[in-house]
């Protein structure tokens, strides 16, 4: 009998097992739609793993901010980071794990979700566990104990937080089956009073650290449930002390690596909390309290009334429980606060509620993405609460209607979650936008032109890490603001391709002017591709020079155009090396004394020189305005660059031809 019970027991865990998953991995690659920001920077930190590269890496100009965190201590380069400080600062289990999809899966968008989804369904399996660690007095219940775990396990299966998370890949999601085996293994330990399972606990807590920043505060639940034990359980600290001092240690010794990091560079411990701390809407300024107290209202109206607005982290609005969910699961509080005394009960309070802190101690509250450590908790709760219906059901009726409320119930949540996020969410208008799909899909067609195009795309957007994944290379494709005037014509002998925005016509137009051997591809959603072939001349001035600034850029052709009123001189340039710095050129008119007479002094425009490529070609114009008093005679024009900084030149001053004036 105990062996038949056991194995529909499995049968039923392997069951929701399988419903976890398909929610999870049914469409990933393709739903949500695109690849947002975030997730792609993810994929570009694992592709660089598996390609060797060293840390830290930054793939957009934008961090500026890596400056500050390294002003009195520099970087130690690495291959294997405990920390990734591109994208205001991540913790790496989420992209280790992505580095080993990436192999299988390639740069994909499903590489980098797969992860969250496994993250997702092996936190149903560790629900599960932990629900049996924590409560095996319910084995003399009347559903022999099994129906609590296998309760947990299905609503944190169906629970839409977790659904949502699952499928978006940043690194929320590898938070839950740790903190949760930890949950597990500190209550095997605890109600067996061994050691090593308490060791086990220790481990996983500090391997929590490597996850998410809202683990951070998931020590607290022990610190909490341990002041609770000295006032009513202190024997059974006095007899594990030892096991308990062992689990202290393991946590601190798995999560040194990370802590020394952190000593060593502290501004990367409160950058981002200190962030999420004091922006958002919630914000009360220079009263922290009234924040809090505000926060902790819209976190639990999140719960049951209006969750949070955010696309990428919910369909808006959205409550955190369905209304089947949020009436089990306040069963199950009130059940857990009537049995407070008992540990179990006291330590699934403190879980719950500390894990609520990450989003109450956030600007934007009720921010689901840090409350999703709450998910495994209020799955417990909400089990709770589900099975004592059974119970209760069962003894005024009969084991089959308890079954068959229990199974309605559970599809009521089932059919809900589905049909709001495979329904409503995968049809929210603002889907496909706020997950990049543009520049995913660009970044797909420049993944699939011949290996040796040199790709462009205009104007330049500060937010490149979906395109640069996409390509899986995030040197690959360079930007720039062609509304200036200024064109990179590529390296002589590859094909170019530029990608320029619908709004960007007058780019368009100067691009088929200078390229009038080029053609336009099939647009896209939100780009016009014009392709350029490898045997197309990129200097096409009237003069040619050879000249260099310092063996970093060269000048290899010019053309002069002259009016009453000004000169329009137009240099190509092409760069011997990567320029170090931006350097700003100029364009000097000199007169037969050598005094300066008029000039422009600019950086290239819409192309900074630190974006130069080796043997890239950049064509620019540059304007000088005559004054009315300008002197009749021939004056000599004269270029070079110089460092904004320290107004060095980059070598010396070439000449560029004259020009007379009457």
């Amino acid at each position: 009998m105990v062996a038949r019970r056991r194995l529909w027991s499995a049968l039923a865990l392997m069951s929701i097992i399988a419903i976890a998953a398909a929610l999870r991995f049914y469409r990933l690659d393709t739903l949500p739609p695109g690849f947002y920001h975030d997730e792609a920077y993810y994929g570009l930190d694992a592709l660089s793993l598996v390609r060797g590269k060293t840390f830290p890496r930054f793939y957009e100009g934008w961090e500026l901010y890596a400056a500050d965190a390294h002003a009195d201590r520099p970087a130690r380069p690495t291959r294997f980071p405990v920390f990734f400080e591109g994208n205001y600062g991540r913790e790496p289990l989420h992209v280790y794990l992505a580095s080993l999809s990436i192999r299988l899966f390639g740069n994909t968008a499903l590489a980098v979700r797969a992860v969250s989804a496994l993250s997702g369904t092996v936190a149903v399996a560790a629900v599960w566990f932990a629900a049996r660690s924590m409560f095996p007095a319910t084995q003399d219940s009347v559903f022999h104990g099994e129906l609590l775990p296998l309760l947990a396990a299905f609503s944190l299966a169906v629970l839409y937080p977790a659904l949502h998370f699952s499928r978006f890949g940043i690194r929320a999601m590898t938070m839950l089956p740790v903190l949760t085996l930890s949950v597990a293994a500190f209550w095997r330990g605890w109600h067996a009073r061994s050691e090593p399972w308490l060791i086990v606990a220790g481990s996983l807590t500090g391997l929590g650290l490597y996850t998410f920043a809202a683990a951070r505060l998931f020590p607290l639940v022990y610190l909490v449930f341990g002041f609770y034990l000295v006032f009513l359980d202190r024997s059974g600290l006095r007899e594990l002390w030892r096991g308990l001092l062992l689990a202290i240690s393991a946590a601190l010794l798995t999560a040194a690596p990370l802590l020394i990091y952190f000593a060593r560079y502290p501004y990367f411990f409160y950058f981002l909390i200190a962030y999420v701390a004091t922006n958002g809407e919630g914000i009360a300024a220079g009263s922290p309290g009234i924040t809090l107290l505000r926060n902790a209202g819209r976190v639990v109206a999140g719960f049951f009334w209006r969750g949070e607005t955010h696309l990428r982290h919910n369909l808006p609005g959205r409550p955190y429980l369905d209304p089947v969910q949020a009436i089990l699961w306040g069963v199950g509080l009130v059940r857990s606060l009537r049995f407070v005394l008992r540990q179990e009960y006291a330590f699934l309070l403190i879980w719950f509620g500390v894990m609520l802190l990450p989003s109450m101690l956030s600007g934007d509250a009720p921010h689901f993405g840090r409350l999703i450590g709450a998910a495994p908790p209020a799955a417990l709760l909400i089990a709770h609460g589900g099975a004592y219906l059974a119970v209760l059901i069962e003894r005024a009726a009969s084991r089959r209607l308890a079954i068959l409320a229990v199974a309605t119930i559970g599809l009521t949540s089932l059919v809900l979650t589905a049909r709001d996020y495979f329904g409503r969410f995968a049809t929210h208008p603002d889907l496909a936008r706020d997950f990049y799909l543009a520049d995913w899909q660009l970044g797909q067609y420049a993944a699939a032109l011949p290996p040796d195009t040199v790709l462009y795309l205009t104007p330049s957007q500060e937010e490149m890490a979906t395109i640069y994944y996409a390509i899986g290379d995030p040197e690959g494709l360079r930007s720039f603001n062609g509304g200036e005037g200024l064109i990179p014509a590529g390296i002589s002998g590859r094909p170019v391709t530029y990608f320029v925005r619908p709004s960007e016509g007058v780019t368009l137009d100067n691009l088929m002017a200078y390229f009038p051997e080029g053609s336009l591809g099939a647009s896209g959603d939100g780009f016009i591709p014009f392709h350029v072939p490898s045997d197309a001349e990129r200097n096409r001035a009237e003069a040619v020079n050879a000249a260099d600034f310092a063996n970093v850029v060269e000048l290899i052709g010019h053309e002069i155009m002259q009016s009453e009123d000004h000169v329009i001189v137009t240099l190509v340039w092409r760069a011997a090396t990567v320029p170090a710095l931006d350097y700003t050129a100029f364009v000097h008119l000199i007169d037969s004394d050598d005094r300066l007479v008029a000039q422009t002094d600019r950086p290239p425009a819409g192309y900074p020189t630190s974006d130069w490529g080796a043997g890239e070609v950049i064509v620019d114009h540059f304007r000088i305005d005559l004054e009315p008093d300008t002197g009749p005679g021939t004056y000599r024009l004269m270029t070079g660059f110089y460092d904004p900084a320290t107004v060095e030149r980059l070598g010396d001053a070439v000449p560029v031809g004259e020009i007379t004036i009457q």
